[in-house]
């Protein structure tokens, strides 16, 4: 995307007058939830910082030979550090060839720019390679670390780096960009809600086909419960989402149905255009089996980090739930 978005427009003028004044750091972590523009602000950033004319907010001209070097991925003096394809780990090879990277000498305005995402991804001696570049840095170059778990960063690393934090934007503000950029028939707020108020995971959960996906896959969840489903055939068809996605959704479900549960059909919940569905599940359980099944989800969240098998993971999840209906008995 790489569009200006306009909860971020403080944090850019801000780094912006500091890149004026020759007053950045050596090493910048950008923190906050996922999809909300993290990677597209340092990709912007190293724009502005390459571009050979910048425009009168800092911004990159897109039109300069930096830029259109940039644009095709092929600018001596820029890095993107991104786990191998069908991999979730940063190997400590793509980070030694940082350090090699900020040896060379700069080709064009003498700045060099390296983006790591995600920053979690290194595993340990990836990451305690990068010490030794934190800990020597080269004069006009920055490397940015993008990082939705800053606590999964070695402390060290985290204290070599000036951290910028992204906030989620204001409710009205997301809503209104998204709906700007949304069929006129797809419901942005809910969109919001189930993206957790990130607007760029909001659009890409459009894009997928999230809200008629979620339709499908609660009215399985509900069969599951009534023995109408088999729980191994449901958590395939949840698989696609992923475990981090399945566990947000099933949280978010579970925690409505014991608001529901405990307060009645007034109960406010976050899942409002569920509503029919969770209160038709609400009162085929109890609060025992509800909080023991949240109690679940809770554990799969703590382990979502490490390698686990996901459909493994989803069908224990699935298999848990079926036997909710029996502790309810």
């Amino acid at each position: 995307m790489n569009e200006r978005l306009p909860w971020q427009a403080d944090t850019w003028s801000g780094l912006m007058a500091r890149a004026s004044d020759e007053r950045l750091p050596h090493a910048l972590l950008l923190t906050g939830a996922e999809g909300i523009g993290k990677r597209d602000f340092a990709t912007r950033l190293a724009g502005a910082l390459l571009c050979q004319s910048p425009g009168e907010d800092g911004s990159a001209c897109g039109q300069c030979q930096a830029c259109g070097l940039l644009a095709a991925g092929s600018h001596p003096d820029f890095r993107l550090v991104v786990p191998p394809e069908d991999k979730k780990v940063i190997p400590i090879d793509a980070i030694r060839a940082v350090g090699e990277f900020f040896a060379l000498t700069s080709q064009y305005n003498g700045r060099q720019v390296a983006i790591i995402h995600p920053a979690e991804a290194m595993n340990l001696p990836a990451a305690n390679a990068l010490l030794k570049t934190l800990e020597e840095p080269t004069p006009g170059a920055l490397l940015i670390l993008v990082c939705s778990h800053p606590s999964r960063l070695l402390p060290t690393i985290r204290s070599r780096c000036q951290q910028v934090a992204f906030g989620l934007p204001a409710r009205t503000q997301a809503v209104a960009w998204l709906r700007e950029r949304l069929p006129a028939d797809v419901d942005a707020e809910t969109l919001l809600v189930l993206a957790e108020g990130a607007p760029l995971a909001a659009l890409r959960l459009n894009e997928e086909g999230g809200l008629a996906a979620r339709l499908g896959l609660v009215r399985q969840w509900a069969a599951l419960l009534e023995g109408r489903e088999d729980p191994l055939a449901v958590a395939a068809q949840w698989k696609p989402w992923g475990l981090a996605r399945s566990l947000q959704w099933l949280n978010s479900w579970v925690t409505d149905l014991i608001r529901l549960k405990s307060a009645g059909a007034d109960a406010a919940i976050s899942n409002k255009d569920l509503a029919a569905q969770l209160q038709n599940i609400a009162e085929r359980l109890d609060l025992k089996a509800l909080y023991a099944f949240l109690d679940q989800l809770t554990a799969y969240g703590r382990l979502a980090a490490n390698n686990l098998n996901e459909q493994l993971a989803l069908e224990d999840l699935m298999i848990a739930w079926r036997r909710s209906a029996a502790r309810s008995g």
